[in-house]
């Protein structure tokens, strides 16, 4: 379960989990920094059953989950920590915060919530106070609970790095089919100008649940097998895909506000949005030349869209939503100043 630098000069602490590999990226980008990063995941297992039992039947898993964390506290409770940052810690409870931060009584501790406290455990609020700083990517936490500052979540630099290809696909969608999602993408394709070549890549990632929505939701009862794949695509078929796209399309959860990681990205890549999230238009890259918002129920493009140009965004604006930028608000200046090239994140020309 840990991916660590294990030396004695190990100065900062990544527990983080339910975030799709991201944990490795931001341990790198800290490494090149300058600093000396070990990392843990934030539950104890991650079979099928432990991440259900976690949220849905917390306490039939209490035991274990402790005793996971502990062993967590003796590797590191030796260790010259500065920094913890804690990635949405699901499992970790107000008890394993508390101990974690007797083992470290000199660190800084910093929590950022991946998630809205809808869709977290119900002890979730009770750890923001155990931090000295918490952030949440939901800005209608971060308005109902004033120890929570709001950061949108980042885009990886290699987003603004894609490959210059022929843009053969006009819209293009991929993700995980969940909540209503199905049947937003088919009123947005029936609202497509005519002649607009709309690619969906539409991921179940269980055969049962795939069978359960063809027979349970009406809006599965036309749709056809060969609309869905089981397997989910490498992050480096995402990015080809992406590369040939003009537009790319956004559908949150129906209960999230937050900005998803797919707006992000775009924005990095540089790409055009549509996006069903209203919440973007309080974004600071913002551009209605750049992203479209539409109603979920009723979906009404803007005229003009597709044909105007993408409006490119300042350096300065890039640099602050590249994982870089999110970092160094996150940890305030705890990081190195001076930065090697690869890190200073992407320009406006590199795109």
């Amino acid at each position: 379960m840990r991916a660590a630098e294990t030396g004695t000069q190990t100065d900062f602490l990544l527990i983080g989990g339910g975030f799709f590999g991201y944990a490795t990226e931001i341990a790198a980008t800290l490494k090149r920094r300058g600093r000396q990063v070990i990392t843990f995941e934030d539950r104890p297992s991650l079979d099928s059953l432990t991440k259900a039992l976690i949220r849905l039947a917390p306490t039939l898993v209490a035991r274990k989950t402790e005793a996971y964390f502990d062993s967590i506290i003796e590797t590191v409770r030796h260790l010259p920590i500065r920094d913890v940052l804690v990635v949405k810690g699901e499992s970790l409870s107000p008890a394993a915060i508390k101990r974690l931060r007797l083992a470290l009584p000199d660190a800084r501790f910093t929590l950022y919530l991946w998630d809205s406290f809808l869709n977290l455990p119900k002890d979730s609020p009770e750890k923001v106070g155990l931090f000295d700083e918490a952030y949440t990517f939901d800005p209608l936490d971060s308005a109902a609970d004033s120890r929570l500052s709001y950061r949108p979540l980042f885009f990886l630099d290699e987003y603004a790095h894609l490959p210059d290809v022929q843009k053969d696909i006009d819209v293009l969608f991929i993700g995980t089919v969940h909540s209503d999602r199905y049947a937003v993408l088919r009123r947005l394709e029936r609202a497509l100008p005519p002649g607009v070549r709309f690619k969906k890549v539409l991921y179940f990632a269980s055969r049962y649940v795939y069978w359960g929505r063809r027979v349970f939701d009406p809006s599965f009862w036309r749709a056809s097998r060969d609309e869905f794949i089981f397997k989910p695509l490498g992050k480096d078929e995402i990015q080809a895909l992406i590369a040939r796209a003009s537009v790319v399309v956004d559908v949150e959860r129906p209960v999230q506000s937050g900005l998803t990681m797919r707006t992000m990205e775009m924005f990095g890549a540089g790409k055009k949005l549509i996006t069903t999230n209203s919440r973007v238009a309080e974004a600071d890259f913002y551009r209605s030349n750049n992203i479209a918002i539409i109603d979920r129920g009723h979906p009404v493009f803007p005229v003009g869209f597709f044909k105007t140009c993408y409006e490119q965004p300042t350096p300065s604006l890039l640099r602050r939503h590249s994982l870089s930028g999110w970092l160094e608000e996150l940890l305030e200046g705890r990081i190195d100043s001076a930065t090697p090239e690869s890190a200073k994140g992407p320009s406006a020309k590199d795109r």
